[in-house]
């Protein structure tokens, strides 16, 4: 009943991935690799193969460094999945996508996900917000893509764009796709899934994420649909200012080339189009240099 999508980065999935799959799922199943060792594919491309490869109703698409805990974790899936006018599931998120890159977590981040370092035995950084939250799902706008689920009757409106990015930016850009085809995405509280990876940010990620705005700059900002108007409002120039005073920072702790910081910040600040920002723009080397020696002594260089 679950086909299970995988863009793997080896010939052959490990054994503990598809043994670990194997006991914790709890229904039928299929396993789908789609070998991408060689990086032929996009994993847009790599995912809608998989999705013509399969059989089943229910769809999940999965990093393959992952270790699920749950067990029947595919019977809990295929509820949420369910539920009416259910789009994509997931195990982090965001209730909003601005004009200015900021992060899945936007305003009220949304997730339930362990994070462990590759060189780790023992899962170190359980992520869960909110605090105390104690719900099986929470409605959300953008979902990250270590784990998604969705029906297959979703990829008759949608599909992965293959246009995009070879490996970043998909997820953001297939959430806003449910969103805006009148669905609803969630965070799932109910599965316990640790993730063998911190990510990657690297100027590649962040050009790629750029090219997902320009996609889908006459739509945004867009909110999860319990964030009023009024509050939208308030919101917008609120977190607008914060995402491109964060996102300089994060360019810099990334230790990502100067030239590329200036062609990615510019990018921001020509859609964020205030004065304030503008006037910044002239001094953005001298910025850059003050966020890195700040970073420095706080030890909060990558």
């Amino acid at each position: 009943m679950l086909s299970i999508i995988v863009c793997s980065r080896t010939s052959i999935l490990t054994e503990t991935f598809i043994k670990n799959i194997e006991n914790t799922v709890g229904v039928v199943y299929e396993l789908i690799c789609i070998d991408n060792s060689s990086g032929n594919y996009s994993i847009p491309q790599a995912y809608n193969q998989g999705i013509l490869k399969s059989k089943y109703q229910y769809l999940c698409f999965v990093h393959d460094d992952v270790y699920f805990s749950s067990p029947n974790w595919g019977e809990k899936v295929i509820a949420h999945l369910d539920m009416p006018q259910t789009g994509i599931i997931g195990l982090a998120g965001g209730d909003a996508a601005l004009k200015i890159l900021y992060d899945y977590a936007a305003i009220h981040p949304s997730a339930n996900i362990t994070h462990v370092d590759k060189k780790e035995l023992v899962p170190d950084d359980l992520i869960w917000s909110p605090d105390n939250y104690s719900e099986p799902t929470r409605s959300v706008l953008l979902l990250d893509g270590v784990f998604l689920c969705s029906k297959r009757e979703l990829f008759n409106e949608i599909k992965y764009d293959e246009a995009l990015s070879k490996f970043h930016g998909y997820d953001f850009d297939i959430s806003l796709q449910s969103i805006v085809a009148g669905y609803f995405n969630y965070v799932i509280y109910d599965i316990d899934v640790s993730h063998y990876s911190r990510g990657n940010f690297n100027a590649t990620y962040y050009k790629s994420i750029m090219c997902v705005h320009e996609k889908w700059k006459n739509y945004l900002p867009l909110f999860e649909h319990s964030i009023s108007e009024e509050e939208q409002k308030q919101l917008i120039p609120i977190f607008e200012k914060k995402a491109i005073n964060k996102l300089l920072k994060k360019l810099v702790r990334s230790r990502i080339k100067t030239v590329d910081i200036i062609e990615i910040y510019r990018f921001y600040a020509k859609i964020a189009d205030s004065k304030r920002v503008n006037f910044l723009m002239l001094f953005l080397r001298l910025r850059i240099y003050s966020v890195w020696i700040n970073s420095y002594f706080r030890k909060k260089i990558i």
